[in-house]
């Protein structure tokens, strides 16, 4: 009956089940997806309590753009888009003043009087600790990105209209120290230590020097981005904190808001990285991110620390030979989008953080409590969740609690369940099957300086099995035959109806199907989708509209299916075809669906011809005659001489629109040769059937 069983060899081998999934947590990459406070990271993935941090402060406005320390543990600020000042102290932020023009970003204290330099206006102002405004000096730079005071003078960093500018300012005057007309601006400066200054630019990423003697700008090294945002001095060695992209956004007032949990990408390019200068000026890469960027540097008990966005995470890279033993580790994340200055504060460290605008202190003691939240884990589309295994070091007096939650939208929000109670390693958390899920670590310490470590966590689910989808299934025009390959036998697209050439050529399916046509054919186009992405396998039965269905296939593995009707008797059938993810799915798991077409016609019967007359009328010949079918609607008629050239004809109403239809046609004398005239009539399965008729032969009744 079918040819495809002919074409299609079987497939022998059996498809391997999909693997049950499991995630460890072990490495460094692994926990970046996470939610950590309190938590420190070490680059061998190991988890510890870390340094101390709490809020101490926050401002109205989402974006600290400068700070510089008012001498006193306190802090200078600007913040919003309008030349906000601000002044921080014994725990309190108050306003300050505000210079017109646009956003600060860049602040020096002279004195007690602070030097600001709102962008756009070519102007420097002097703020008085009760925040009177007063005029400083102008300058030739449309926006500053660094201060710095050398005595009574100020040292400019910026942009001006023709490229990057210092520039020394006293009060009422300034000059031009150096220029470099290839880059847009100087957007990082620290003192060299030889009454120079170190210079970072924007355009090519370049870091500089320049010298006292000569006035003169060297260019140390060309960084493989696109800007130099931050720059540090610890023993003696410069380091560089490189991005790309990051000016603009500062350019324009428009730091993004803080991201959600994030997926490890080690594969992407670099956005940022850190790099090191030696005495010999020879560079070393010590650590680079594809996720954050580089805000802010500073050296801090015997580390560098790296403020980044947009996690707000701080990383710890140690100075000295503690590197080789413990490369780099996120030692705190404040909760905010970027951590974007270091300011001393005594013994501490005074954090800035942004979006939304925070004032964090970072303590060299050890915090007493930390968590960790995991990346959201997620299920396709249901899991049911099984059991977690901790691996971990606890010291007396420390602890690590394990919790689960689960929710169906992919950012935590109230919808989600509440934290499970603390669980043991390898208990069964008692979750509902949900699409996500998340673990919470919590790490805690009752004597100072111990800290629990976590070495591995190991989560183990299951996918939940679906059944099936279906859409539909598409019942191809009669005659229309989809395989692989061709069928046997295949007589060519010069004899297919023009309604199934029409579709031959637009019907493209995934792989290297082969469309063509041969009477008796059906097939059929599978609309039909895991939601597991299982393969999938059918079990296809033709139903009749009486008597028992027919078995025409139980493994078929294509979305499409022609078989070869003619050994089938003419009538009303149905297709039912049952969906099977078994291919991929454990025998006592796998899931199935069910789709039957709507009846479709089986007909093999050309049609019969009757009471056929010719008789001479005027001119022509008036041909008579009457056509019907048992099954199906006719179609079409023609007329010929000599049955290659045909002439089309329509019935009496004009109309093919039953299975019977009556024929008056005049047939003109020009169309006639001898005294024999044929007709044909087909039915809509291309059945044809075909008389003559003698010239001058009355009609039979």
């Amino acid at each position: 009956m079918r040819w495809l069983t002919l074409l299609l060899p079987a497939v022998l081998s059996v498809a391997a089940l999909a693997d049950q999934p499991m995630a460890t947590f072990s490495g460094f990459n692994d926990w970046l997806g996470s939610e950590t406070r309190g938590v420190r990271i070490g680059a061998d993935g190991r988890l510890r309590l870390a340094p101390n941090l709490r809020r101490v402060g926050q401002l109205p406005e989402g974006v600290i753009w400068a700070a510089v320390s008012d001498g006193a543990g306190g802090a200078y600020l600007s913040a919003g888009t309008d030349g906000k000042l601000f002044h921080y102290a014994g725990g309190q932020v108050k306003p300050l003043g505000q210079v017109k023009g646009g956003i600060v970003f860049a602040l020096a204290r002279l004195g007690q009087d602070l030097v600001v330099a709102p962008t756009g206006e070519g102007k420097l102002f002097r703020v008085s600790p009760a925040g009177e405004v007063k005029p400083f000096a102008d300058i030739e730079a449309r926006i500053v990105w660094a201060l710095a005071v050398e005595g009574d003078a100020v040292i400019v960093a910026g942009g001006a209209e023709k490229g990057a500018v210092l520039l020394q300012a006293r009060e009422g005057s300034s000059r031009r120290l150096a220029e470099l007309a290839d880059e847009t601006a100087f957007t990082a400066m620290t003192p060299d230590g030889q009454g120079g200054w170190y210079l970072g630019s924007h355009g090519r990423g370049l870091v500089l020097r320049y010298s006292r003697q000569g006035d003169r700008l060297e260019t140390l090294m060309d960084t493989p981005f696109e800007e130099v945002r931050a720059l540090a001095v610890a023993e003696g060695q410069l380091y560089v904190g490189a991005d790309n992209g990051l000016t603009p956004k500062f350019s324009t007032g428009q730091l993004e808001r803080r991201e959600g949990y994030l997926q490890a990408d080690t594969a992407s390019t670099a956005r940022s990285a850190v790099i090191r200068l030696d005495r010999d000026r020879v560079p070393e890469t010590l650590w680079q991110s594809a996720q954050s960027q580089v805000y802010a540097l500073t050296a801090w008990k015997g580390q560098l620390l790296v403020g980044t966005g947009n996690r707000s995470r701080l990383f710890s890279l140690p100075l000295g030979k503690a590197r080789d033993a413990d490369p780099f580790a996120v030692v705190q994340e404040l909760g905010t989008a970027q951590a974007t200055a270091f300011l001393p504060a005594g013994g501490d460290l005074l954090v800035v953080g942004s979006n939304p605008a925070e004032l964090h202190l970072l303590s060299e003691a050890q915090a007493t409590e930390g968590t960790l939240e995991s990346k959201i884990l997620k299920g396709a589309p249901l899991a049911d969740w099984g059991r977690a295994y901790l691996e971990s070091d606890l010291p007396t007096g420390t602890n690590v609690e394990l919790q689960f939650r689960t929710g169906s939208t992919e950012t935590p929000d109230a919808t989600w369940s509440a934290w499970t109670p603390p669980l043991r390693s390898g208990e069964r958390p008692a979750l509902p099957p949900s699409r996500f899920a998340q673990f919470r670590l919590r790490l805690s310490s009752t004597r100072g300086g111990a800290t629990p470590t976590v070495e591995t966590v190991t989560l183990h689910w299951a996918h939940r099995n679906l059944a099936p989808v279906w859409e539909g299934v598409d019942i191809m025009p009669p005659g229309l035959v989809i395989t692989r390959t061709a069928p046997p036998d295949d007589i060519g697209i010069e004899r297919v109806p023009l309604e199934t050439q029409k579709l031959i050529p637009a019907l493209g399916y995934m792989g290297a199907e082969k469309r063509s046509f041969r009477r008796g054919g059906a097939s059929f186009v599978f609309r039909v989708n895991d939601p597991n992405g299982d393969a999938l396998e059918f079990t296809i039965r033709l139903l009749p509209e009486r008597g028992a269905p027919l078995l025409l296939e139980k493994a078929w593995k294509e979305k499409f299916f022609s078989f070869d009707t003619l050994p089938v008797p003419d009538g009303r059938y149905r297709l039912e075809v049952t969906a099977s993810d078994a291919p991929t799915v454990p025998f006592n798991a796998a899931l199935a669906s069910t789709w039957r077409t709507a009846p479709f016609l089986i007909d093999h019967t050309p049609p019969a011809i009757a009471e056929l007359s010719a008789v001479p009328e005027g001119e022509g010949v008036r041909l008579r005659f009457v056509a019907r079918d048992e099954t199906s609607v006719l179609k079409e008629a023609a007329v010929s001489a000599d049955g290659e050239h045909w002439l089309q004809i329509v019935p009496e109403d004009r109309v093919f629109d039953q299975k019977e239809e009556r024929f008056d046609v005049i047939v003109p004398r020009e169309a006639v040769r001898g005294d024999r005239i044929l007709v044909k009539v087909a039915d809509q399965y291309h059945n044809e059937q075909t008389a003559a008729v003698q010239v001058g032969t009355p009609a039979k009744r």
